[in-house]
């Protein structure tokens, strides 16, 4: 254990501490060479438990500035692709469910019953909310099935507020886009009308 027993002068930052540059120069620091995970357990294990528990805050300190710095723009721009795709599934899915059962219950209990065209949405819009809630998974597997991955962050990395706004713009963007998208039947319905009103 003769790296264990080699002192080296130590040094640290006046501006990383509340320490003043005398008590810094004072300070020793054993500094052993760890070279794999045995020379680190024969380390930690000559360490009290005071000093265990330092060394851990001090770890965790390290860990969390350098996923911070590490949390560059084209990071969290990917975590917001990543986590946007998803949603515009939804969006799609929604809208297109929605307007297809819509209409179909306009044109057959709406005519049978007298149901009005919003007591037909709104029924068109609970099949959609109900078959969302089935295929949700479905979306979520199949996106990251296609992209190889659902997210860019670790789960430190996305706790913080900044990776919190960039999380919820992607997901509105996505659910915004996917909501465009799923109206397409519009077009369709509209197309039949314009037949109908020609062979009129």
């Amino acid at each position: 254990k003769q790296w264990y027993q080699r002192r080296v002068r130590g040094y640290c930052y006046r501006a990383a501490t509340s320490l003043s540059r005398q008590q810094c120069r004072r300070i020793s620091v054993l500094r052993p060479d760890i070279t794999d995970k045995s020379t680190a357990d024969i380390f930690v294990n000559g360490l009290s438990i005071s000093e265990r528990e330092y060394l851990s805050e001090a770890l965790s300190h390290v860990r969390e500035q350098s996923e911070k710095t590490a949390l560059t723009t084209k990071l969290l721009a990917l975590e917001a692709f990543y986590s946007g795709i998803p949603f515009l599934g939804f969006g799609f899915l929604d809208n297109t469910i929605m307007l297809c059962a819509g209409e179909y219950i306009d044109i057959t209990l709406g005519s049978a019953l007298g149901i009005s065209t919003l007591a037909a949405a709104a029924m068109g819009n609970l099949i959609s909310d109900v078959a969302g809630i089935g295929t949700a998974g479905t979306v979520e597997q199949t996106t990251k099935r296609l992209l190889g991955r659902s997210s860019v962050l670790t789960a430190e990395q996305r706790e913080g507020a900044r990776a919190h706004r960039w999380v919820f713009s992607g997901r509105c963007l996505g659910i915004c886009i996917g909501c465009i998208l799923g109206m397409w039947p519009l077009f369709l319905l509209e197309k039949e009308k314009e037949d109908e009103c020609t062979d009129r």
